[in-house]
């Protein structure tokens, strides 16, 4: 029994025209991707190689075909003139096929190396750019530092004046106001308790006194001396400060808080200056909150910068954004006439610059202010903690 080889024979001619079909499908694909990623190399590689493999497909399936249909035509003898053409063409584009792939291969690595290069170029932009920005940071750090000094320097020098000023101002009046109040005391002895002039002599004595705590906070201004010195407990001296504030002023209707951290070092300092520093802003504090409200005392160790900070903080109405830079002016105040001198918180800068310190304000109208005292610790006086 003969097999029919007609089936044979289609699905020969049908497999190699899908093989065009197939072939031209992946020119398609290989031309979207191209056209999606222009500057990539790999999809121009593919589209030349589906290209040949095209040709090459359209050359061997068409030559399948012809071969077929002149066999089926009774004529194979037309497929034998045809048979050394297609073979070169075949050989031709399998040729192409390879040269393409040797030139992409060098190609490629040439792209790889650009690519690598370009990518090297980026980095050190973005290096170049960190550094850039580091550096104008440093540029404004050295500048705003620059001109804190030179705003620190013109504040020394206008203090070193006033004070000058004041020192001369107080010890004219400081005389005749001893002898005012001397001869005020001296009359007042000789007055029965209920007398009009009794009275009268009481208010000359009075102002007397104010006028007279107003110089002594001219002359307290005015000095410079050194410190004297001395290792101490932080907590001691607030404490103590406390006591004596609470006795000498109406502030049995504020709550006072303490947050004292754990582990403070002793610290070097006058103790009378610092808690002279420490009543200046505790008598604030309580004219801030109106003889009713909170006033929080926090201390703590910055181990990094080797500082105490101790915060005195209120919840009274605050100062203005436009007084905070003027609050240690001397002279400056925002109370009410006769209630200020304006000269405490200037005194008490100057003493925590004494000490090598500083004094910082944080404030928010209708929330209160925070005051914060800063104490150098040396290394020697770290190992001192205390709690």
């Amino acid at each position: 029994m003969i097999v029919p080889d007609v089936p044979i024979r289609l699905v020969d001619m049908i497999g190699s025209a899908l093989m065009i079909v197939f072939s031209f499908l992946c020119v398609r694909r290989a031309v979207r991707l191209r056209r999606s990623q222009a500057d990539n190399v790999v999809w121009t590689y593919m589209l030349w190689l589906c290209c040949c493999l095209a040709g090459f497909a359209v050359s061997r399936s068409g030559g399948h075909i012809l071969k077929q249909f002149f066999s089926l035509a009774g004529r194979p003898d037309l497929w034998d003139g045809l048979r050394p053409f297609a073979g070169g063409i075949n050989t031709f584009l399998l040729i192409i096929v390879a040269a393409a792939t040797l030139f992409f291969n060098r190609v490629w690595h040439v792209y790889q190396q650009i690519t690598m290069d370009r990518r090297a170029l980026q980095d050190t932009h973005q290096e170049l750019l960190a550094l850039n920005q580091d550096l104008e940071k440093r540029i404004q750090d050295r500048t705003d530092a620059l001109i804190h000094q030179e705003k620190q320097m013109a504040h020394a020098d206008r203090l070193a004046s006033i004070g000058k000023l004041s020192s001369g101002i107080a010890h004219e009046i400081n005389n005749p106001l001893g002898v005012i109040q001397g001869y005020t005391q001296l009359l007042l002895r000789g007055e029965s308790e209920d007398s009009q002039r009794r009275k009268d002599l009481q208010v000359i004595l009075k102002h007397a006194q104010s006028c007279k705590s107003i110089v002594e906070d001219l002359l307290n201004f005015a000095r410079r001396s050194q410190p004297e010195m001395a290792d101490l407990n932080i907590h001691e001296v607030i404490e103590e400060t406390l006591v004596f504030v609470q006795h000498r002023s109406k502030m049995e209707n504020i709550r006072i808080y303490k947050e004292f951290s754990q582990n403070m070092p002793n610290i070097r300092m006058d103790e009378k200056k610092i808690k002279q520093v420490l009543v200046n802003l505790l008598m604030n504090a309580a004219h801030a909150v109106e003889q009713d409200g909170t006033i929080t005392i926090a201390t703590r160790f910055d181990e990094s910068n080797r500082r105490l900070e101790i915060d005195i903080a209120d919840n009274g109405y605050g100062i203005e954004e436009k007084n905070l830079t003027r609050i240690f002016d001397p002279f400056f105040t925002t109370k009410s006439t006769g209630e200020g001198t304006g000269l405490g918180l200037a005194v008490s800068y100057g003493i925590a610059k004494s000490h090598g310190g500083d004094i910082r304000v944080q404030s928010r109208v209708g929330k209160g202010s925070v005051f914060t005292l800063l104490l150098p610790v040396s290394d020697s006086e770290g190992g001192g903690a205390n709690g």
